[in-house]
């Protein structure tokens, strides 16, 4: 069902942006009018990573006004094969730097408002007040429900979406939809949950399908701020990356009198059995197997893994092993151990594919 647009049409659009954007405006059910709302506009989109990057590209693209950008994380090289707002030359830098120099670039008359400032629970109302719509590409568990709980109680609509793997969500929450089809992220997700789920730093993501979820989010933020289209308010879209197929899940709002919601059903690994004790130096067993931590820091997975070799994620995904692996029959076993097993998952498939033939991911 279209709602009401959200913002009004606040001035006639000059005639150098009706050319830059008439194929927009040629549009059924378009037309200046809703062009010049996208023109008043303003929309805050959180994180300006895999998410975030094409999200502000196609509304900086489509004539939003004024966009802000929310992110305290720097530029990484890893950042690279799916945050396509920031480019080889940008590691290093302040991501809202890097993303507001490329959308002054892509359309010089959008305003670009940098928020530098972590948002949690004590800033994210402050950052959300004065905006129209919040696009909420965050990817921990803490921002999206400080995210759901400033915008609930600012009023404001949330276009929500993730991706992990080859999969992707996408929805619309909003505490004042009108017509009794107000639905929040917890009403969906349930309370906040402890960070101890998958991680695209855990699975690996595919850098295109956060090109479509985030794409997406741009389209639902469009139709917000215009009234054109069916926003997907009350639906959740999935989407897999695998076959390109979406599909909608019907989503109901709350009983008025409910005191609480079951959350979405994750499936996380718990500890395994047969965890390796008492390594030897280099980091062999007493059974030659080499234990490799995996966890996010040296030292956290304490003396249980005493001898352990250390080496991070990111390095073993790159292809810079350390001395002991590489000096370890590709016959022999490793053992990958981490505090909660996402990680040397993770790793043991990265090793089987480069030829490790006895893998064992491990728990704490």
């Amino acid at each position: 069902m279209p709602l009401d647009p959200l913002v009004p049409a606040r001035g006639d659009l000059p005639a150098g942006e009706r050319r830059r954007v008439s194929r927009q405006l040629l549009l059924d059910g378009f037309g200046p009018q809703a062009q010049a709302r996208l023109a008043g506009a303003r929309v805050l989109v959180v994180g300006a990573g895999g998410l975030g990057s094409p999200a502000l590209q196609y509304l900086a693209a489509a004539g939003v006004g004024t966009l802000g950008v929310v992110d305290d994380d720097v530029v990484e090289t890893s950042n690279l094969q799916r945050q396509v707002l920031h480019g080889a030359g940008d590691v290093g830098r302040p991501k809202t730097t890097s993303a507001a120099e490329s959308l002054r670039l892509l359309n010089p008359s959008v305003e670009v408002v940098e928020h530098v400032q972590h948002l949690d629970d004590a800033t994210a109302r402050g950052m959300l007040g004065g905006y129209d719509v919040v696009v909420d590409g965050s990817d921990t568990f803490a921002t999206r429900y400080a995210v759901s709980d400033a915008a609930a109680a600012l009023g404001l609509p949330v276009v929500w979406g993730t991706v992990l793997g080859w999969d992707g969500q996408v929805a619309v929450w909003w505490s004042a939809a009108p017509d009794g089809r107000a639905i929040t992220y917890p009403d969906v997700f349930g309370p906040r949950p402890d960070e101890d789920g998958e991680s695209c730093e855990t699975v690996g993501v595919l850098g295109p399908a956060c090109g479509v979820v985030g794409a997406t989010m741009a389209v639902e933020a469009v139709k917000l701020l215009t009234g054109a289209g069916d926003v997907a308010l009350g639906r959740l879209l999935v989407y897999d990356a695998r076959t390109s197929a979406w599909d909608a899940v019907d989503l109901a709002p709350p009983a008025p009198d409910a005191v609480d919601t079951s959350p979405v059903a994750t499936a996380t690994p718990g500890p395994r059995d047969g965890a390796p004790t008492g390594g030897r130096a280099a980091g062999e067993t007493a059974e030659g197997a080499l234990v490799l931590d995996v966890g996010p820091v040296a030292g956290t997975l304490g003396d249980r893994f005493e001898g352990a070799v250390w080496v991070r994620l990111e390095d073993l995904a790159a292809g810079d092993y350390p001395p002991e692996l590489l000096g370890h029959p590709a016959h022999a076993p490793v053992v990958v151990v981490c505090p909660t097993g996402l990680r040397s998952r993770g790793a043991a498939r990265l090793l089987a594919d480069d030829g490790w033939r006895d893998v064992r991911p491990v728990a704490r």
